[in-house]
């Protein structure tokens, strides 16, 4: 190292030097690197000695002589693979005073990206070349340059979708269709690479992404071309997603893929889909079957969900000839309904049911999976929500009190169903007379094991959190009894019920911020398929979007992408899962395992003015103040026992 410090000192004076003389710009295009490295720059077989060479060069050139820039690039590398970081700052703050253009150049910025990589992390990494490409004071060749970087790295970790997020941001940069059309073939290619589990496990990680635009089109493409190698008889479950891509617009590259799915079509066909909405279009329902058709209607004009000449039939369920409106319809279409489990029983009796798929708005349905669909969400799906928010929490025990009715022993069955499957603890399980109020304040001691007893702490109870599946209006009345007998810590959880009349009581907050419910439909969302619906309601005059609404708008464009024409119940079942992977929700996103659906609900907290996502965070603030306040309680009813 100490002909090495010689050979820096020397090269400082020479810089001295050189320093008021002209400086010659050193412009330097970008090399972009292989996508099996995950690491940038130089990199010699002997750091050492590449370093002695460079730094030589540079000791014997001049500013503007040939192969500098190459020069200061080496050192700086390979001085960061020697761990001499401090070193290969110095030789890059020396390269920026040398040529004023330098951090300008791609070889400046690898180089810097390198040392900031080896030095502070692949996060500080991946911001630099991210805050890159966002430059618009850089030439495109340095910003595309960073961004393929970018997506190099994370290709090679391997992180697929973190890789296409990365293609996706510097496409979004490209300042036109002759710059983004080398980056659709180039996110093609890589998803072509990609076997279908690989291609399958990188959309879902698109975290709601719309799959019709770059860069996930281009693995919804390459995934239906690679299901058609396996299987034509694919067809009728892959066109709707590559017609989406098409009609979508945008790409630079469309006339490619328009022609390759015309010559599809010509081999195969165009696949013709008919859908039905089966509706309560009249009586005490109506008011719900509106709202799914004014939310459809929106999906149908947004011209997204059209897939080559699709019919749309509105069947009216309250009517006394919707069994022969149902018989009357022609080749296999998919029917969306109905929403009562009466009007689903008439039709099973009619032996209806196989004539089409039905995708009913039930919470549950016998053979689904095999003779019928639903497009609805679960008791399940409701109780799976609320024990994961509370893993989040740290709390995997429960308590149950429910109201003696139908409902409330009907959801107090499947919450210790789903516990049990979870691995939760149901601690204790009570139930109330509704005709009895003045009972519930017995039924919330005997869950606390309370004495009522001035001055006598409660035992501490074995969960951490109450189950009651009654109506917001009721457990107004239960909470504040658990506060009466001191007990402020328990997490409160209600049925999705809750989230119709969360807006409409005035609730004393004090017993409502540790409270959790699920539901479907998020109001304050701002993803784009929500904010879509709330305009296309607005426009078409249709009020306010809610969460009937948001159905009717998801299952038409849900819908166009499963497409028609499928022959068996298996081919239906995977055109579904198909679906869900591409679909961009409005509500809560859904999903199917043969034939059989699943929906992550939301969890909110309920408010004075509505309902709110749950906040994590400060639920668990609140729950660890409350045990501070607890202990200090504890303590002062030992110390004046003691007195």
């Amino acid at each position: 190292m100490n002909t090495l410090r010689l050979l820096l000192c020397f090269l400082a004076l020479t810089l001295a030097l050189f320093a008021c003389a002209p400086q010659k710009t050193i412009y330097s295009g970008p090399d972009r690197p292989a996508a099996s490295s995950t690491l940038p720059g130089h990199k010699a077989q002997d750091p050492q000695m590449a370093l002695q060479k460079y730094s030589k060069h540079l000791a014997a050139t001049k500013p503007g002589d040939p192969g500098r820039a190459e020069a200061w690039k080496n050192t700086v590398g390979s001085a960061v693979q020697l761990g001499e970081f401090d070193l290969a700052e110095q030789n890059l703050q020396a390269w920026k005073t040398e040529s004023r253009n330098a951090s300008a150049t791609w070889d400046w910025n690898q180089a810097n990206a390198q040392l900031l990589l080896a030095r502070q992390g692949k996060n500080a990494y991946a911001t630099y070349l991210t805050n890159l490409v966002k430059r618009t004071d850089l030439d495109w060749t340095t910003r595309e340059a960073a961004g393929m970087e970018l997506a190099d790295h994370f290709w090679g970790i391997p992180e697929y979708g973190l890789s296409f997020e990365a293609l996706g941001m510097l496409y979004a940069a490209a300042p036109d269709a002759a710059t983004k059309s080398p980056l659709e073939a180039h996110a093609l290619s890589r998803a072509e690479s990609l076997n279908l589990d690989q291609l399958q496990k990188t959309l879902n990680s698109s975290m709601g992404a719309d799959p019709n635009t770059y860069p996930w089109s281009m693995l919804v493409w390459a995934q239906g071309m690679k299901l058609l190698t396996q299987d034509k008889a694919n067809w009728a479950s892959v066109w709707p997603s590559l017609s989406a891509v098409v009609r979508s617009g945008g790409l630079a590259n469309r006339e490619f893929f328009a022609g390759n799915l015309h010559s599809l079509e010509q081999q195969m066909g165009v696949v013709r889909q008919s859908l039905v909405l089966l509706l309560p279009l009249s009586g005490p329902y109506a008011q719900v079957g509106w709202q799914i058709a004014k939310g459809a209607d929106c999906a149908w004009r947004e011209n997204r969900a059209q897939t080559g000449t699709p019919e749309i039939k509105l069947i009216n369920a309250e009517s006394p000839t919707f069994l022969d409106e149902l018989k009357a319809l022609s080749g296999s279409p998919i029917v969306g309904g109905p929403l009562r489990k009466e009007v689903w029983e008439k039709i099973r009796f009619a032996g209806l049911h196989r004539a089409a798929r039905y995708m009913t708005f039930l919470p549950n349905v016998e053979d689904e999976g095999v003779e019928a669909w639903r497009f609805f969400s679960s008791p399940g799906d409701q109780v799976k929500a609320l024990i994961r928010g509370c893993e989040l929490l740290g709390v995997s025990s429960f308590a149950i009190l429910h109201p003696q009715d139908r409902f409330g022993t009907a959801m107090s069955e499947v919450f210790q169903t789903e516990a049990k499957a979870l691995n939760a603890q149901i601690s204790l399980v009570r139930g109330y007379d509704l005709s009895n109020p003045p009972g519930w304040s017995k039924a919330v001691a005997d869950v606390l094991g309370a004495s009522g007893k001035k001055n006598t702490m409660n035992p501490e109870p074995a969960f951490q959190a109450v189950f009651m599946p009654d109506s917001l209006f009721r457990v107004q009345q239960l909470a504040p009894l658990f506060h009466y007998y001191e007990e402020t810590r328990l997490i409160f959880l209600g049925p999705q019920l809750w989230s119709q009349n969360a807006g409409e009581s005035q609730l004393e907050m004090q017993y409502f911020d540790l409270t959790m419910f699920p539901g479907a439909w998020d109001p304050n969302s701002t993803s784009q398929p929500v904010q879509s619906l709330k305009q296309a309601m607005s426009d078409g005059g249709g009020g306010s979007a809610e969460m009937w609404a948001a159905l009717g708008y998801d299952f038409v464009r849900f819908t166009a992408l499963v497409g028609g024409g499928h022959p068996t119940a298996e081919a239906f079942n995977q055109a579904l899962v198909l679906a869900s992977s591409r679909m961009p929700w409005g509500l809560a996103p859904m999903y199917w395992d043969a034939g059989r659906v699943s929906q992550e609900l939301f969890l909110f907290q309920p408010t004075g003015s509505g309902m709110v996502r749950a906040d994590m965070e400060k639920i668990r603030q609140t729950r660890e103040y409350r045990q501070l306040r607890r202990e200090e309680r504890r303590a002062q009813l030992l110390k004046n026992t003691k007195q």
